[in-house]
């Protein structure tokens, strides 16, 4: 609450009191696909993972870095994915230059094409071709 700009906190601090809900009752098993016992292990993991994400002091709150180690989350983690370097910013020339429809279609149709030949290379698969770049 110490780190809330003093008319927030007023505002919290003057707000009615409730008990908390339980993360049982506010994420119920029945909004989680449970088709096996793991499935329903996962319900558990999942929820245990919200009610860790959704901590209001941040200080209190789980990291990305525990997140990613969360038993939920660590069956998908890939640190390649993790590390991966940032993508390009997104220039919105490229959707303001003029081309007629077929050209459009030939520009796309090339595109795909390189990148297939790229992820095939193990060239960066987020960067797009010269002929995409302005």
């Amino acid at each position: 609450m110490k780190k809330l700009q003093p008319t927030v906190r007023n505002y919290v601090e003057n707000r009615p009191k409730y008990p908390g809900i339980k993360f049982e009752e506010l994420f119920p098993d029945w909004i989680f696909p449970s088709e096996s016992e793991r499935d329903k292990i996962k319900t558990s993991q999942a929820r245990d993972l919200l009610s860790k994400m959704l901590v209001i002091d941040p200080d209190r709150r789980i990291s990305v870095d525990e997140a990613l180690r969360h038993p939920y989350i660590a069956v998908w983690y890939d640190p390649a994915e993790a590390e991966a370097p940032p993508p390009q910013i997104y220039d919105a020339q490229l959707e303001e230059r003029e081309h007629a429809i077929e050209e459009w279609k030939e520009l796309i149709y090339k595109e795909v094409m390189d990148w297939e030949e790229r992820s095939k290379n193990g060239v960066v698969k987020d960067q797009p071709s010269a002929q995409m770049q302005p």
